[in-house]
């Protein structure tokens, strides 16, 4: 702030009459002048404060008829100090503190005694008001010099002053200087460590103050201490403070019922904190306390008891009791947490009737209630409308698009929120990554990257995480490792990000060193962490390592839980053991959409039909709905089984029984039904009049059975929509060329070969492996690094002959 010395007359002195102007710049002025140097006479102080300036102007007081008059702070007349005194405390109770700063540095420049100055709290609590330290350890060391912090009010105002500025050292070592304490320097002190985040401070304090001291603790103190309490979940320290409370006879007034229901709520104890409320239900002042009742509802949606918290919701209507934005945000939660979209709509009329709808928190989470009961257009309309716009509304409305499956409006709300401008906090940056890996798409994520670098948030480990998980699906695992090793932090969420994305990207062993190096970290892996484990060795198919990871899952205790026991269910069944796979199924206790999926794939994948069959059927009885994964694994089944008219009757049933448009994977699925049948006619028209844009994978479908049936024609007209689509795929040009060897076209053999040869396409080599003796063995075709090989090929020649000798004719594939 500076502070410039007044104009007036050559020596310094006013004149007859004393109006406040703008100072010139006085010298510098630090604390230790004021706590070492001999006493000064008041004026002296005035030359000796700090020139701390500041961007904010001074503001004058609205409500100051002579300021308003005059339309100028300079005008305002200084008569005496009883007037300056009720100018200065006029003007920190409008909270103009530079001004009142002003008035009294005016006085003592006057020549008026300070030492007849009595509003040094109020003066005190001005330079608070900046929120500048350095300023409050100035006015600290001028009071001191006057003698003025023998008052116990000084000295309060001064320790409450330094706890606003968060300076917690200053403030501890002021309290153990002052001579004099009363229950309000204890209250500062108790509330002060509370406010700090040093809850167990706050309450070492409360007992210092009850057992060394003696000190009587009043409501105040006994507010601070219980939120200390819920804060750390203390309910020792809360049922003592309350036990206090009762014996002493402290008058219980609503705000300390309210602080000790909501210390019970929060740590658990809600039989307490209803015998609590109850006990004010005969009071009728305080039954109809609002905030009470508040406490009461964000308990029992806190403690998880919805229900409950929608009764007493309803209950304030009964009692006549008006809710406000505070009772209605907790019921808004409860509604997304029971995803029930019409209880919210219902809240959301009273909302508006209370005219209510224009708060921002209301707003924020009537945005997500709406998204999470599965209505985003309405929670992106509420989100359009409003006025309020500010970072917590922002974020809410791009995390939930990018949880909600929207992730390009998720990217969009984003550069829409950073062009006006505004700065993206952690939460907006992870809620933005997250949406780039749903979409894949890297070059943006690297943008975000590189924001992330730029705010300072690279270093978080959330943002981490969801970095690496980025870097993963965009299949680069190069730039995935560098992020994760520069985490100075990793929690178990950047290492599930690194071990699934080696598992996506085909990184079997690197997967497993990962696992391996996170316990050794002695980072506790869970049930996401056994998911990914349990996904590699599904891929892997191999049994042993697959009965290790179930045997730890079991040390672990993890078998209870849903998600790996449904990865459980899929390992087994790709790796070729259905029997496990219906045993890990039949011995859970909870199952879900996902379990039903796997275990009626797994029977599928082994052509047991008839069971999968009687399952899906199961599945229906227990009320569980199936959903497009469900009739994916039973189209699949139906075509490796040649089972056409259920596999008809699976498709038509989506539509009609259960309301779900078939996706292209579904019509990938009868496309290589109908062709593994030979109803290739069939397969082509159901491509043709699908409402689906068709791949290279469902005409390579059909490709494959034209080679099958030896349909040339069809192959030929086939091939030419896939090369359309991919001219590079390889893969199909040889299948092709594969087509015409088995009609014996070998001109059209030798173009297509020429073809891949002048494109410069090599055909990846096939890679496979088998488990003997516990051991895995990897080969690669024409590759002769196995130590055995000579055997191998030796066996295969073997092979070759006596299937020749059979009558077997081998063609080139």
């Amino acid at each position: 702030m500076a502070i410039l010395r007044p104009l007036g007359s050559p020596n310094g002195h006013c004149t007859d009459q004393y109006y406040l102007q703008r100072p010139s710049k006085v010298s510098h002025y630090s604390p230790s002048h004021a706590l070492n140097g001999t006493r000064a006479s008041s004026v002296c102080y005035a030359f000796k404060f700090q020139n701390c300036s500041t961007s904010v102007p001074f503001q004058e007081s609205p409500s100051l008829k002579s300021v308003v008059k005059s339309g100028s702070l300079d005008n305002q007349p200084l008569n005496s100090v009883s007037s300056s005194n009720k100018l200065i405390r006029e003007y920190v109770d409008e909270g103009l503190f530079e001004n009142a700063i002003r008035v009294y540095l005016r006085i003592i420049e006057c020549g008026f005694p300070a030492e007849q100055f009595s509003f040094f709290p109020c003066l005190i609590k001005a330079f608070g008001g900046l929120s500048d330290v350095d300023m409050v350890k100035q006015v600290h060391g001028h009071v001191l010099k006057l003698g003025v912090l023998d008052d116990v009010y000084a000295g309060n105002s001064l320790l409450s002053v330094y706890w606003k500025c968060g300076a917690v050292e200053d403030a501890v070592q002021m309290f153990e200087k002052m001579c004099d304490r009363d229950s309000v320097s204890w209250n500062a002190m108790i509330s002060g460590f509370c406010q700090s985040g040093d809850y167990m401070g706050s309450l070492l304090t409360f007992s210092r103050m009850v057992w060394e001291y003696g000190v009587y603790p009043n409501r105040v103190a006994c507010l601070s201490a219980l939120s200390a309490c819920s804060s750390i979940e203390s309910l020792f320290h809360g049922r003592e403070i309350h036990g206090f409370v009762v014996k002493s006879g402290l008058s219980v007034g609503e705000f300390l019922v309210s602080g000790l229901i909501d210390m019970y709520m929060k740590c658990g104890d809600i039989s307490t904190a209803e015998y609590v409320f109850k006990g004010i239900l005969d009071k009728e002042s305080s039954r109809g306390n609002t905030v009470i009742w508040n406490v009461m509802i964000s308990g029992y949606v806190l403690n998880g008891c919805l229900l409950q918290a929608l009764d007493f919701f309803l209950g304030m209507f009964e009692w006549g009791i008006i809710p406000d934005s505070s009772t209605l945000v907790p019921v808004l939660v409860l509604c997304s947490q029971l995803s029930d979209l019409e209880v919210g709509k219902q809240t959301h009329g009273f909302i508006v009737s209370f005219g209510l709808d224009n708060d921002v928190r209301v707003e924020t989470a009537l945005i997500d209630m709406y998204f999470k009961c599965g209505d985003p257009e309405t929670g992106l309309k509420i989100f359009r409308r409003s006025q309020n716009r500010n970072l917590v509304m922002w974020g809410a409305v791009i995390s939930n698009c990018a949880q909600s499956g929207f992730p390009a409006e998720a990217l969009e709300l984003f550069y829409t929120f950073i062009s006006e401008p505004g700065f993206a906090d952690s939460v907006i940056l992870l809620a933005v990554l997250r949406a780039c890996s749903s979409l894949t798409i890297k070059p943006r994520g690297m943008e975000i990257h590189g924001l992330a670098i730029k705010t300072g948030f690279s270093e978080d480990v959330f943002i981490g995480g969801a970095l690496v998980d980025l870097y993963a699906k965009c299949r680069d695992m190069e730039s995935a490792q560098k992020v994760f090793h520069r985490l100075s932090t990793r929690d178990i969420v950047s290492w599930n990000a690194l071990i699934s994305g080696y598992g996506q990207n085909e990184c079997a062993d690197k997967a497993l060193n990962a696992f391996r190096d996170m316990q050794s970290e002695r980072v506790a892996p869970n049930s996401v962490t056994a998911a990914c484990i349990l996904s590699v060795c599904a891929h892997l198919s191999v049994m042993v390592l697959c009965k290790e990871v179930h045997c730890y899952l079991l040390r672990r205790r993890f078998e209870s839980n849903v998600l790996v026991s449904n990865s459980l269910i899929a390992a087994y069944a790709k790796c070729g053991d259905i029997f496990s796979s219906r045993t890990v199924f039949e011995k859970m206790l909870e199952r879900n959409e996902v379990s039903w999926n796997s275990i009626i794939l797994g029977f599928g994948m082994h052509g047991y039909t008839g069971e999968m069959f009687v399952l899906f059927q199961k599945m229906k009885e227990t009320g569980v709905k199936p959903d497009l994964a469900t009739f994916t694994a039973l189209l699949s089944a139906c075509s490796h089984a040649g089972r056409v008219d259920m596999g008809w009757k699976y498709f038509k049933s989506m539509a009609e029984d259960h309301k779900l448009d078939p996706q292209l994977e579904h019509y990938t699925c009868m496309v290589d039904l109908l062709g593994r049948a030979g109803h290739l006619k069939q397969a082509y028209d159901l491509i043709v009049a699908m409402p689906w844009v068709p791949d290279d994978r469902i005409w390579g479908s059909l490709l494959a059975s034209c080679k099958a049936h030896g349909s040339e024609k069809l192959a030929e007209l086939v091939a030419n929509h896939i090369f359309k689509l991919d001219p590079t795929c390889v893969g199909y040009r040889v299948l092709l060329s594969n087509i015409y060897e088995g009609v014996g076209k070998k001109n059209e053999v030798t173009r297509v070969r020429s073809e891949i040869k002048d494109m410069g396409l090599k055909k990846q080599p096939g890679c496979s492996w088998v488990e003997v003796d516990n051991k895995i063995h990897i080969f690669i075709a024409g590759d002769h690094s196995h130590h055995q090989s000579k055997e191998i090929y030796r066996a295969i020649e073997n092979l070759t002959t006596e299937m020749k000798r059979a009558g077997y004719d081998p063609q080139t594939q």
